[in-house]
């Protein structure tokens, strides 16, 4: 219901403020009745399914389940539109439904992480991103959430809108529009593959500490066991050190505030308990690019 809210809400907003022509839409259903979320919120369709606008861009949505309940009637809708030259998006699970449907092998698509497993399992051609959204394939998608507003946010500012970006955001109390390379808060157990409980137990503590790191060896003496145990066990887990694996969480969090652009770099660099020239140091030596250039080209793709 999120991810459906937020994107209707991103047009609602633009049609608000004077740009009707550009961005309508409707709310359409297989069956042209009412369809309940999984907080058992019904939506209304306003439009048959059968009258839709020739080239009218469909955007499927689908929540939890849509895994375990493939819906043959949806797929054939799907590649119909598909045939006829409909674009067609996807938020959330109706990701899921474009693997469904076929529409999306060979194609890099952006679920949300609950929905790898099923995606890697069943769709193996499918490539998956762990991407808040990809807007530059053939069907954008988008892993759902809040993220669903990111991917209208950015949709109309491609279209040559930014300052109706910035309004919309304002009104909405969106702090900050976020780009598609930004990546989703996976679990630690989604980054990292191990399945030894008492690394997670340690790398839980790094997560949840990111501003104020700990030293190796107080999460050591918080998980019970010591700091030469910890060194040993994160050692065959990851050939790392445990203050290797911290940097990284930091660093990763660090860059999502980074592309968000909504504080200075400075600012970050000394909150994650970096020196700022150290910060850019290390920056470069992981993602290839300095903060600062990857926070123009992140604003270029919104302009």
């Amino acid at each position: 219901m999120q991810a459906f809210s937020s994107a209707v809400e991103v047009l609602r907003v633009a049609r608000k403020l004077g740009a009707e022509d550009l961005f309508s839409y409707s709310v359409v259903s297989l069956d042209n009745e009412s369809v309940a979320a999984s907080n058992w919120i019904e939506v209304l369709p306003n439009l048959d399914i059968d009258e839709l606008p020739k080239g009218s861009i469909i955007v499927a949505v689908a929540g939890a389940g849509a895994d375990r309940q493939p819906n043959p009637t949806m797929s054939g809708r799907l590649r119909r539109w598909a045939r006829e030259g409909h674009p067609i998006w996807a938020i959330s699970s109706g990701v899921v439904r474009l693997a469904q449907a076929g529409l999306v092998d060979d194609c890099t698509v952006a679920p949300h992480w609950e929905d790898v497993p099923y995606l890697k399992d069943n769709h193996p051609r499918v490539e998956v991103s762990t991407s808040l959204f990809v807007s530059d394939e053939k069907y954008p998608t988008c892993s759902g959430g809040g993220a669903a507003a990111d991917l209208m946010l950015n949709f109309i500012a491609r279209s040559g809108s930014r300052d109706l970006v910035d309004e919309i955001a304002s009104l909405l109390m969106i702090d900050g529009v976020r780009d598609g390379r930004m990546k989703q808060a996976l679990p630690a157990e989604l980054r990292y593959t191990t399945s030894n409980k008492t690394v997670f137990a340690a790398m839980r503590l790094m997560e949840a500490n990111s501003f104020d790191a700990l030293p190796v060896q107080e999460i050591a003496r918080r998980i019970g066991i010591s700091q030469r145990q910890l060194e040993r066990l994160f050692k065959t887990a990851f050939s790392k050190t445990p203050k290797a694996i911290y940097q990284e969480l930091r660093l990763q969090e660090a860059r999502q505030e980074v592309l968000a652009g909504r504080r200075s770099i400075l600012d970050i660099a000394l909150d994650y308990g970096f020196e700022p020239a150290v910060f850019s140091k290390v920056y470069r030596r992981v993602f290839g690019i300095l903060p600062s250039k990857e926070r123009s080209l992140s604003a270029q793709t919104m302009s």
